[in-house]
């Protein structure tokens, strides 16, 4: 008895000593520059490249994973946890005119911090559209009334910020038989801080809904085909594949359609991301190569990380180099 006892405490401190071994140091590692195809040094001694050439960095050590990040605006390690930015929202896009041309006051581009959203239950959304407050921005917008495509100017959201933004495009106009087409495209809501503009929602990812206030009663008044000569309304279709919708052409009924964005949040930024260069299974990593090709002063960033199971330890690394036109 005694001896299976002692047999049992041996293989628990076995166990004990398997484990410590298994557990995972902090990586040895580090970074260095090659400078040999600097040209030069600034006065605090960071060496400096031109723009476009490719820049070596030389590792000592080893570590499980790397990921790098560059220093640039969307792969800086110190905005890798960021979800929420403070700068200067805008909302900018082009207006295409086709097939003829088109009086003013049929298109307008209105904004909104208390519309309630969707139901899909129509007489609510029809009070839900008509009870918000829509700020109309349309002369700020360059919108075209001859064949032609125009580029509206940043228009400046700031009002907004803190607070859920719609974005409506309203198409107003009576029965007609002429066939001039609006086309929406490259719809872009972005955040500019650091001298850099973040997307915040484009075309593609905008959660449109269309809305046709006319829609007779037997018909979907929610459907974005487009329509046809009985009634035009939202064609959405191409929002995710061509970065555009549109509405026009004729049509028998006077048209009171609307495309409404999803709830934008003005402060909302993704997360920096870094690029994994060595993964587990990876041989050692002697040297990375990355060409910068936009100029100025960055904070290099290797996140090296030993893993056993489900411990890690990780090390952060960093150089500064410069970056010349």
């Amino acid at each position: 008895m005694k001896k299976s006892i002692l047999i049992l405490i041996f293989a628990g401190i076995l166990a004990c000593v398997s484990c410590e071994d298994n557990r995972p140091d902090v990586p040895q590692f580090s970074v260095t520059v090659d400078t040999g195809n600097a040209v030069g040094f600034d006065d605090a001694g960071t060496p400096v490249f031109k723009k476009g050439s490719s820049v070596k960095f030389m590792f000592d050590g080893q570590a499980d994973m790397i990921t790098f990040y560059s220093g640039e605006p969307g792969m800086m390690y110190q905005h890798k946890d960021r979800t929420k930015l403070q700068g200067f929202p805008f909302m900018q896009f082009n207006t295409q005119m086709e097939n003829g041309n088109m009086p003013p006051g049929f298109l307008s581009v209105l904004l909104s911090s208390d519309f309630a959203g969707f139901t899909k239950d129509r007489e609510t959304d029809v009070r839900n559209i008509s009870d918000a407050t829509w700020t109309d921005v349309t002369e700020q917008c360059n919108i075209p009334l001859t064949q032609t495509t125009q580029l509206s100017p940043r228009i400046d959201l700031s009002a907004y910020a803190g607070k859920p933004l719609y974005v409506a495009f309203r198409y107003n106009r009576p029965a007609n038989t002429d066939f001039p087409r609006y086309q929406i495209k490259n719809f872009r809501i972005q955040n500019e801080a650091d001298g850099t503009a973040y997307e915040i929602m484009t075309t593609r990812n905008a959660g449109w809904t269309a809305f046709d206030f006319n829609a007779p009663a037997n018909t979907d008044p929610y459907a974005s085909t487009g329509g046809g000569t009985a009634n035009r309304i939202w064609d959405l279709r191409n929002a995710t594949s061509d970065d555009r919708i549109a509405i026009g052409y004729n049509s028998q009924i006077n048209n009171n359609d609307w495309a409404i964005t999803a709830a934008i949040d003005l402060t909302s930024v993704s997360p920096d991301l870094g690029q994994g260069i060595k993964a587990y299974n990876d041989d050692r990593l002697k040297e990375y190569r990355y060409i910068f090709n936009t100029a100025g002063t960055f904070t290099v960033s290797f996140l090296t990380t030993n893993s056993r199971y489900s411990e890690t330890k990780t090390s952060l690394k960093e150089v500064t180099i410069t970056v010349e036109e």
